[in-house]
Order: structure tokens, then C-alpha cells, then sequence
């Protein structure tokens, strides 16, 4: 398996091992990304402003499969402690801040995604 280190806000590692090496299974994986991922960043920031807690655990816990392959440990930490607050219902005043430093990443991240799926 080769690293690619050559981008700031991503490591396909695990994406690269999921797909084995197949370009055709690593280019569908990163076009279900750029089109879900912002989608479900927008969804879990609708469901903080409505204070709907439970189901925006709901969604965070199902987004850290989908971040494994992005490979940005920013956003991997800070959904982490979206779903633990949420699940608890602790430190909840924390979660506009989080979703700021996700949203933040996601445009840094769809750029390096972007990139990767025009050298496949």
C-alpha cells in the first residue's frame, strides 16, 4: 500500500486499503464522499440550531464511518465529541463551536478530495 502525504487535510490510507488498490472502487468511494459528505455536515448543522440532540448523535455516530476514509483527525476528534455531548447531553453549548471547526475543515477537505478524484 503506498501513503499518500501529499495533502494538508487528508490521508487516504484507509481508503486505499478499503478499495485494495482498485482505482474504480477508490473513484466511486471519493464521489460518495464529495456528495455526502457536505450534505450531512448541513444536516447536523440544521439539527444543532433546532436543539434536536438525539438525532444529531443519530447522524454523528453514522458519520464516523464515512470520516475513516477522510482521514482528517480534526474532524474525526471534533464529531467525537459531538455524538459523545450529544449522547449525554453534556457541555451541549460546546456544539456550535464544533460544528464551526467541521464546517471549516469540510471546505479544506472537499478541496483535497476534489483533487484526488481528478488524478484517477
Amino acid at each position: 500500500m503506498v501513503s499518500n502525504n501529499t495533502y494538508q487535510f487528508i490521508n487516504l490510507d484507509y481508503l486505499e486499503l478499503m478499495s485494495d488498490g482498485d482505482d474504480s472502487m477508490k473513484k466511486v468511494l471519493l464521489e460518495m464522499l464529495i456528495e455526502e459528505l457536505p450534505d450531512e455536515i448541513v444536516k447536523m448543522r440544521a439539527l444543532q440550531q433546532a436543539s434536536d440532540w438525539n438525532e444529531l448523535c443519530s447522524v454523528s455516530h453514522k458519520m464516523k464511518s464515512t470520516l475513516s476514509y477522510v482521514g482528517n483527525d480534526t474532524m474525526t476528534e471534533t464529531n467525537k465529541t459531538i455524538e459523545k455531548n450529544t449522547k449525554n447531553a453534556t457541555e451541549l453549548d460546546q456544539v456550535p463551536t464544533l460544528m464551526n471547526t467541521l464546517e471549516t475543515n469540510l471546505d479544506r477537505v472537499m478541496t483535497e478530495l476534489k483533487i484526488e478524484l481528478t488524478r484517477l
